[in-house]
């Protein structure tokens, strides 16, 4: 089984890679007919996978709670979790299965390293993941499983959730991040100068070859006290998906 590799993705706004801005104004340049739409069709290839992933781990934005959960549902529904769209948005399918053994082991590896873990077998996959990975992976035959995010938001806490799952990478199973660069609800044709200073500083972290991992770990967990996060995220639900995905990467 050859090693999966880590990702993090921005899934967009609600379901916007599949309305047409000719009708939804607000979703131009993230509509279906968008770069960042073909990006994801495109995702499997310019991954350079050397052979599909055995499963799929999403660390969603749109799902924390108290204890550390691990989804355990063979046939997962499809969460809606948005409002105000027209009818198609509801319509979506994608009957991708879950994988109960997979996401049992992963609830005994968290525990193995400490973390307080329970499943829930009952929820359904949030728009967090479906939205962009319907597009990545069509035939929807690969089993996808969610872990949750901590709903404390403490960083330090979340990214050992990240660091626990490392090893899984070279068991097949590709782990992905789905959160946002930045999330304000706010559209404008001009970036924000914060916004800009975050996305230089989150690159930087992020790709920057000549910091040690130990190095990399710092910088994000010294991340609040940079005055434009709070600017980018009000609450770091959809920032922490980025950490836990590099503590999960190794990087």
């Amino acid at each position: 089984m050859s090693k999966q590799p880590v990702i993090f993705l921005t899934h967009g706004a609600g379901p916007c890679f599949y309305l047409d801005a000719s009708k939804e104004k607000w979703c131009k340049g993230i509509d279906k007919h968008s770069n960042c739409a073909k990006s994801f069709k495109d995702l499997t290839k310019n991954a350079n996978f050397k052979e599909p992933p055995r499963a799929i781990l999403v660390l969603s934005a749109h799902w924390d709670e108290n204890i550390c959960t691990v989804q355990t549902n063979n046939k997962p529904e499809l969460y809606y979790d948005y409002s105000g769209f027209p009818p198609e948005a509801y319509k979506l399918t994608w009957n991708v299965p879950g994988d109960v053994t997979v996401a049992k082991n992963v609830k005994v590896l968290l525990e193995s390293k400490g973390i307080q873990c329970v499943e829930n077998n009952k929820r359904g996959l949030d728009h967090g993941v479906f939205v962009p990975l319907k597009l990545a992976f069509p035939k929807a035959d690969v089993p996808v499983f969610q872990v949750s995010l901590l709903r404390s938001m403490n960083l330090e806490d979340n990214m050992k959730i990240g660091e626990a799952l490392s090893e899984l990478s070279k068991d097949g199973i590709l782990i992905v991040g789905s959160g946002s660069a930045t999330h304000t609800g706010l559209f404008d044709n001009k970036p924000a100068d914060w916004a800009l200073q975050f996305q230089e500083w989150i690159q930087d972290i992020v790709t920057n070859p000549d910091y040690s991992p130990e190095q990399r770990k710092s910088k994000l967990l010294e991340s609040e006290s940079q005055s434009f996060l709070r600017s980018a995220h009000s609450r770091l639900d959809h920032f922490l998906p980025i950490p836990m995905a590099c503590a999960a990467a190794g990087l």
